[in-house]
C-alpha cells in the first residue's frame, strides 16, 4: 500500500443544526436519500457522517460515492471497501481482490475516471473522524477503534497497519464490554448484524444488509445511549 491516506480528522460542533451518524450503505443511494427525508433531514443546515463502506454489493455504488465526494454537509470515513477501491487504482492485484469483494461496479469505469475518484477519496476521507458534539466527542471509524485510548488515534501518524487497524478487526465488538478512554463514544460499522452492537460506549450499527432499514441515527442519541457507561481516563 504505497498511498498515503489522512488517519484522523477533527470535526467542530454544528451550531444551529443536527448531525446525523449513519452504518455502512453499499451503494444504496436511494434507500439514503428515502431515509434522510423520512427522517426530516434538513440539507441547509443538518450534517450527515458515514461510517465508511459506501460502495460494493448495491445498485449505485459510483451514484452514492460521487454525492458523497461532492456534498459539503456529508462526511466520511474509509471502509475497507474504499481501501480496496483506492488500493486498486495503484496495483491490478488489488484491483481483482477488489472486485470479489463485490466491486464488479468498478469495470464500467474508464481508467481515468477510476483514477480520478480513488485519488478523491485518497485525498477527502480520512481514516477516522472525531466530532464534537453538544453533550460530549464522538470517534468515527469503520470497524473499531484500533487504540484502548482514542487520544492515541488522534495523534497517529499514518501507517499501512494503522489504516487495516481501523477498517479490518472487529474483536472488540465480540469481548465483554469495555470502554474506549479519552472519548464519549465510539461509533463504527462494518460487522453485518441484525441488531446495534453495543459494548461499553463502543456502538456498530452496521445493520442495512441484515434488516433492510438505513442504519441513521441522531448522534445524540448515541450519546445518550453510552451517557451512564462509565468512562475509564
Amino acid at each position: 500500500m504505497s498511498m498515503r491516506l489522512t488517519p484522523h480528522r477533527f470535526v467542530a460542533a454544528n451550531p444551529i443544526g443536527v448531525d446525523w451518524v449513519c452504518g455502512d450503505l453499499h451503494g444504496e443511494f436511494e434507500s439514503l436519500q428515502s431515509s434522510l427525508s423520512c427522517a426530516g433531514f434538513n440539507k441547509t443546515v443538518d450534517r450527515l457522517f458515514l461510517l465508511g463502506d459506501t460502495i460494493d454489493r448495491g445498485p449505485e455504488s459510483r451514484a452514492l460515492l460521487e454525492w458523497v465526494l461532492a456534498t459539503e454537509w456529508v462526511h466520511s470515513v474509509i471502509g475497507n471497501h474504499e481501501l480496496m477501491f483506492i488500493a486498486g487504482a495503484e496495483d491490478t492485484g488489488s484491483r481483482y481482490k477488489h472486485r470479489g469483494m463485490g466491486g464488479d461496479w468498478v469495470a464500467s469505469l474508464d481508467e481515468a475516471s477510476y483514477q480520478s475518484l480513488a485519488t478523491r477519496c485518497r485525498y477527502q476521507l480520512p481514516l477516522t473522524i472525531t466530532l464534537e458534539c453538544e453533550k460530549g466527542y464522538l470517534g468515527l471509524v469503520h470497524a473499531q477503534s484500533p487504540f484502548d485510548d482514542w487520544r492515541t488515534v488522534q495523534g497517529s501518524p499514518f501507517s499501512e497497519r494503522f489504516a487495516i487497524e481501523c477498517t479490518w478487526p472487529w474483536s472488540r465488538a465480540q469481548r465483554a464490554d469495555h470502554t474506549i478512554s479519552g472519548i464519549s463514544a465510539v461509533v463504527s460499522g462494518h460487522i453485518g448484524t441484525a441488531e446495534i452492537v453495543q459494548k461499553g460506549n463502543q456502538l456498530w450499527i452496521d445493520t442495512l444488509a441484515k434488516t433492510g432499514q438505513v442504519p441513521l441515527m441522531p448522534v445524540h442519541q448515541v450519546l445518550d445511549r453510552v451517557a451512564k457507561v462509565p468512562r475509564n481516563e
